[in-house]
């Protein structure tokens, strides 16, 4: 069985302006930080019959009851008994049992079907969830297997939905003055609650951008870029934390959705399969819901030689971000293909590869406090074929 620790605490979080934000959250480190989200959870199901069960032991260091809530899944158990919710003189306090100030209880879960799903905290869940209380779980299907053809799949063998790469998205949104008030212990009208940050993965564009685990954004570890070659089926798992839908849309192509809170888009009547997935151009990301998609990238063919691409070249000033000569730019339009950039100009762009955006169609969302460019916003990478090492994008088994 495996076993998850789980410790809730305090700390910061950064934005790409240079702003510091309090925020409570989980740690799978004693001793460490809060991190946003928390610590991905993996699990691999059982062989049927057998049913698949985890442990979370929750460590409380916050000065105020934490809880733990698993959307989706089912018989869930608290030091061995039922999970129950918590009253105070009648007046509901929390969804289900908490952890006191310093104490520590243990969770027993059960899933229910693989699928991507969330854990967040059930005790005062406006407050702690908004102050960053919450993570993802990805669940396996028992005959996942990410070296063998056919078997590497969202759902399981014969469900359609095999892939080649995976990504988890989890997005929220951030209102510093609540994060404040929390920090100084005073009251907040939650009626004025306005999100001035938007996030993928605990981070702001262009920080999405970066790689996982780098330095500067300790208490951010997760990234948000996705990497991929052509042809290439590629999970997307986005897991709506906050309290707001997200419009989110990826240059490119549409996306294909096979799954909706870890539920499979098919229906078997009499032995007969039917398939009710779709696609989107724009997936509405909405709170509290994950949605598990296909998206594929196959390009038109345009080749230097024999198919030359039939419009005008931007101007290459046209073709910078920001004041330091930053570009995605390869120096040539081609796949694969680089060439000669103007004199001060630095390249993101390393083996001629080409950029699509990712992002909310909500304006406000893909804004910094109001500053462009910046909230749900990053980049889907193409790199030629055979650039990309086979664990690029593939997030581990189990945990």
């Amino acid at each position: 069985m495996p076993t998850i620790n789980l410790w809730a605490t305090d700390g910061y979080i950064s934005t790409p302006g240079g702003k510091s934000i309090y925020i409570w959250g989980f740690t799978d480190q004693e001793g460490g930080s809060a991190q946003l989200p928390g610590p991905t959870i993996i699990i691999k199901e059982e062989q049927p019959p057998a049913e698949t069960v985890f442990d979370i032991n929750l460590t409380n260091n916050l000065n105020e009851p934490v809880s733990l809530t698993f959307p989706g899944q089912k018989n869930v158990k608290v030091n061995g008994q039922r999970v129950q919710p918590q009253y105070n003189n009648g007046e509901l306090v929390s969804l289900t049992n908490y952890a006191l100030p310093g104490e520590t209880i243990t969770y027993s879960v059960t899933t229910s079907s693989p699928g991507t799903f969330l854990y967040e905290s059930g005790t005062n869940p406006f407050k702690q969830v908004q102050m960053g209380l919450y993570g993802a779980i990805i669940v396996r299907p028992c005959d996942y297997e990410p070296h063998e053809t056919g078997l590497c799949t969202a759902y399981g063998t014969g469900t359609g939905t095999e892939f080649d790469r995976e990504y988890l998205l989890v997005l929220s949104e951030v209102d510093p003055a609540f994060h404040q008030a929390v920090k100084q212990g005073r009251d907040y009208d939650t009626r004025q609650f306005k999100p001035r940050y938007w996030m993928i993965n605990g981070r702001c564009a262009p920080d999405t951008m970066l790689p996982d685990y780098t330095p500067q954004l300790p208490n951010q570890p997760y990234g948000a870029m996705i990497l991929m070659e052509p042809g290439e089926k590629v999970l997307l798992r986005y897991a709506g934390a906050g309290i707001q839908n997200h419009p989110l849309h990826p240059h490119g192509h549409h996306t294909r959705l096979v799954g909706l809170d870890g539920r499979l888009l098919q229906n078997i009547n009499n032995g007969e399969v039917n398939d009710l997935s779709y696609e989107r151009f724009t997936v509405l990301a909405a709170a509290g819901q994950t949605c598990d998609q296909i998206y594929t990238w196959a390009g038109l063919g345009f080749d230097p030689a024999t198919n030359p691409i039939p419009t005008t070249i931007p101007n290459l000033r046209n073709m910078s971000i920001g004041h330091l000569g930053w570009t995605l730019w390869s120096g040539s339009p081609y796949l694969g293909h680089k060439g000669e950039l103007p004199s001060g100009m630095v390249s993101y762009n390393n083996a001629g590869e080409e950029y699509f955006m990712l992002h909310s169609h909500a304006e406000l969302e893909i804004t910094n406090w109001g500053a462009y460019p910046g909230g749900l916003m990053t980049m889907i990478a193409v790199y030629p074929p055979g650039t990309l090492g086979f664990n690029q994008g593939m997030l581990p088994t189990s945990l």
